[in-house]
């Protein structure tokens, strides 16, 4: 009677369980549906199609922004102005996963990241380019600059991803089977109420939070949401920010000290390894710098055109 009882309650949690799986399911168009009309340009690359502007005159010194893990680069459109005005040429774009951008099949790892970034530079003839990388943008462009100091004039780094403590999301996420349900009702909820954080209070911060819950209804998004905690996309980039240090790139960091996601010590830790960097903290979490991005990009523009960048 017992076995017969509880396999009943087993069969009963399993339909319940698919039924909540599938009602949670966002997605339901292509990424080239959701990029049309956005007024990004695109490239096909090497993993897919990269969306991205370019900004100003082409002979000025480029200047590329590399977003967040979440946030796509429509969340940085407000640095494009002051730096603009500053007389750079400015390249931003979104990185595979995110915003207007494909969804390949391929791992999400850090070296498809890489790879994206190179891509999009060799694509537009750019020999060597100022990078200003913020929270996992900041772990691309570590990446990249210790993988090809050659292509980089200077660094800028905002709340970088630099360490993660490990968590019970990766092991969660690892299960075979149980992580696409994980994902699905537990990890995107709590992705996109992080991203809501980023605040509402003006007409771009709510134009951003809307784009931000729209990309997660392009097909692919949440596999490579669910990829990028399970994959070496967040490891430690601490062996690149010795490269970095060692090839003597110019680098400036701005971070919070109150950060609750990314922590000011492991910032700290990266920094320790350079001779002479251009530090600035801040306190307001991790999105501190919502409602300052004039001031920082004075601060960048300042400290590159210092270093000949």
């Amino acid at each position: 009677m017992w076995k017969y009882l509880v396999g009943g309650a087993v069969g009963v949690l399993v339909v319940v369980l698919g039924i909540l799986y599938v009602s949670a399911d966002r997605e339901s168009m292509l990424a080239a549906e959701f990029r049309d009309g956005s007024g990004y340009l695109t490239v096909p690359l090497e993993g897919g199609v990269t969306a991205y502007k370019d900004m100003g005159p082409k002979d000025a010194v480029p200047l590329v922004i590399v977003h967040g893990a979440t946030l796509g680069s429509i969340a940085y459109e407000a640095y494009y102005a002051p730096l603009l005005a500053q007389g750079y040429r400015v390249i931003s774009y979104d990185q595979f996963g995110r915003g207007f951008s494909d969804r390949p099949e391929a791992p999400f790892t850090i070296d498809m990241m890489r790879t994206q970034l190179l891509g999009l530079l060799d694509h537009l003839e750019i020999e060597r380019a100022a990078l200003y990388g913020v929270s996992f943008g900041g772990a691309v462009i570590a990446r990249f600059a210790a993988a090809h100091p050659e292509r980089v004039r200077a660094l800028g780094f905002q709340v970088p991803l630099i360490s993660v403590e490990s968590t019970g999301l990766g092991a969660m996420l690892g299960v075979p089977v149980a992580n696409r349900f994980f994902s699905r009702v537990i990890v995107v909820p709590a992705i996109i109420e992080r991203g809501e954080s980023f605040g509402t209070d003006t007409d771009e911060q709510r134009r951003v939070v809307t784009h931000f819950k729209q990309q997660f209804e392009v097909e692919g998004t949440e596999r490579m949401m669910r990829q990028m905690f399970v994959g070496d996309a967040m490891s430690s980039r601490l062996e690149d920010h010795a490269a970095i240090a060692a090839a003597d790139i110019p680098t400036q960091f701005v971070y919070a000290t109150d950060d609750p996601e990314i922590l000011a010590e492991t910032v700290e830790e990266a920094i320790a390894l350079y001779d002479t960097p251009d530090v600035h903290t801040y306190t307001g979490g991790h999105f501190f710098s919502a409602t300052r991005q004039d001031e920082l990009a004075a601060k960048l523009a300042a400290f590159f055109k210092a270093n000949g960048a």
